[in-house]
């Protein structure tokens, strides 16, 4: 399998062992920068996932999130603030993480690209028309992502 640029070395990650304090803060911020400003063409598409989701949750449904490895710790630390932030339940909240809790605590790899598993935490999570899900992942290819997905636009 090939080795996608989110698994790969950052080039700005080149020498940063060795290099001034100042430097790894500049390259860090210009990493986070570049970020940023690819979020600007997906602005319209966030305004109507948001509207979408708001009115899902207004309407009694359930805002799920799903993920692998370090993208599916992200989507968890904002799933778990759902409900002290904004008061929503978290049996309305549901993550669905490749390879389960025990891979929250130890994450082996390989369990991220095993679709297989989809359909099981799909169906555990209740997921149905009118519920929304955020899918999380970095290269955009996750295979356990992917397949939550795809089986909850059909659920």
């Amino acid at each position: 399998m090939a080795v996608t640029s989110t698994e790969a070395p950052h080039p700005l990650s080149t020498g940063l062992h060795l290099a001034a304090p100042s430097d790894v803060l500049a390259r860090a911020l210009s990493a986070q920068q570049a970020a940023l400003a690819k979020v600007n063409d997906a602005l319209p598409a966030l305004e109507l996932a948001a509207t979408l989701a708001a009115q899902s949750l207004q309407s009694g449904g359930k805002l799920a999130y799903a993920g692998a490895g370090s993208s599916g710790l992200m989507a968890l630390a904002d799933c778990l603030e759902l409900l002290g932030t904004f008061g929503i339940p978290a049996d309305r909240t549901p993550m669905l993480f490749a390879g389960g809790t025990a891979a929250l605590l130890k994450m082996t790899g390989g369990v991220e690209d095993d679709p297989d598993t989809a359909a099981g935490d799909l169906a555990r999570a209740g997921l149905g028309k009118g519920d929304t899900l955020i899918a999380v992942s970095a290269s955009g290819t996750t295979p356990y992502t992917l397949a939550v997905a795809r089986q909850a636009a059909h659920a």
